[in-house]
């Protein structure tokens, strides 16, 4: 029998979604207080679709409408972290995050609340610029999609990081 099942605790992940929006031979990448250099992106909230959810936080973060085209990646993070910010003294569920490679549409770049810079660059500037492990891996896989979706699952805490399982399907 399932653990769940007789635990009375039914299992539980946080979604998110992020995208590389191309623009002719540019990506576009945000400035992350905390994690520096990223994809824009974010949490799935209730009632969204991925793709909506997608299409909002890009917006959002960066000023910037696109139409997500393809799925290039599931990232599974194993772990149960601490929360920070408004979600400190809370426990944040594993993750589970969808990447995709989405078509720029309209609007000028232009920082945020949730961006302190937004750049067009080209892929090898934003290979130098993202550094943060788990992003910079996302980025490497979504410059290298050949129309398979990699699927990883990983360990994630204070910086630490764990590859528990990484494939193509």
């Amino acid at each position: 029998m399932d653990h769940w099942l007789e635990s009375k605790e039914l299992p539980y992940h946080m979604f998110s979604a992020c995208g590389l929006v191309r623009k002719d031979e540019l990506v576009l990448i945000i400035k992350n207080r905390r994690r520096g250099w990223e994809m824009a992106g974010g949490t799935i909230e209730q009632g969204e679709t991925i793709t909506e959810a997608l299409k909002r936080e890009i917006q959002e973060e960066s000023g910037i409408l696109c139409e997500p085209e393809h799925l290039t990646g599931i990232y599974q993070n194993l772990i149960v972290k601490d929360g920070y910010g408004p979600l400190e003294g809370m426990k944040l569920p594993p993750i589970i995050n969808l990447a995709f490679i989405c078509k720029y549409i309209s609007g000028e770049a232009s920082a945020s609340e949730e961006a302190e810079d937004v750049r067009w660059v080209t892929p090898e500037e934003a290979t130098r610029m993202v550094t943060h492990p788990l992003y910079a891996q996302r980025l490497s896989d979504i410059l290298q999609f050949d129309g398979s979706v990699v699927f990883s699952s990983y360990e994630y805490d204070n910086c630490i990081t764990v590859f528990k399982s990484k494939e193509k399907m």
